[in-house]
């Protein structure tokens, strides 16, 4: 998980499946192109505790991986049916408005 902030102080949370950072998704099917790269997602793992905090005060997160997808699902934080899938991989934006 990592977390940027914006120049006029919103954040964007990104979370991955540690094991899918440094890949780079491609979906040729759908058009789609994901570099889960270590500079926006981070390479840290954290605990569901110290994640939920940063995806409710947050203007939007960024959320890829089959693990953390179901995971978020299974919370209530997400829907499974507003996920979309590159390369096999779920992937999912919330945005807290």
């Amino acid at each position: 998980m990592k977390v940027h902030e914006n120049y006029i102080g919103r954040k964007v949370v990104a979370i991955s499946d540690p094991d899918i950072v440094g890949t780079r998704l491609e979906d040729t099917d759908k058009g789609l192109e994901l570099n889960v790269s270590k500079e926006f997602y981070g390479d840290k793992e954290f605990e569901m505790s110290e994640i939920l905090p940063f995806i409710m005060h947050s203007e939007n997160v960024n959320i890829i991986g089959n693990k953390i997808i179901e995971t978020l699902a299974a919370e209530k934080i997400l829907d499974l049916k507003n996920i979309t899938t590159i390369a096999g991989v779920k992937h999912a934006q919330i945005y807290n408005i």
